[in-house]
């Protein structure tokens, strides 16, 4: 998945390349909150339209339309997460080892 890939490459990058510790889980919590509010907008958009007076036909083709466009804009941030979810555990694992 090159995307996944870009997203890996520019997360070695900034924690490698950070002059200063770099705070995983402040960004995994900044991450999750924007997925979380993607979501919720997504959800309001969602019934604005199914409590809309438009044909059913156009409303089942405009939620199918909002929900490809979230898939869409959701992914990256999804990815963000597995990638420093990864990071954060092979950090724990580390400190362990080095503690151990």
């Amino acid at each position: 998945m090159p995307n996944q890939q870009h997203v890996s490459s520019a997360l070695n990058r900034l924690i490698v390349g950070a002059e200063q510790p770099f705070d995983l889980h402040a960004l995994l919590q900044s991450t999750s909150r924007t997925l979380s509010n993607l979501d919720f907008e997504h959800q309001h958009e969602v019934q604005r339209v199914e409590r809309g007076k438009t044909d059913p036909a156009l409303k089942r083709q405009i939620i199918d339309n909002l929900k490809r466009r979230h898939r869409e804009r959701r992914q990256p941030y999804v990815a963000l997460i597995a990638e420093l979810q990864s990071h954060l555990s092979t950090a724990v694992s580390d400190d362990l080892q080095e503690t151990g």
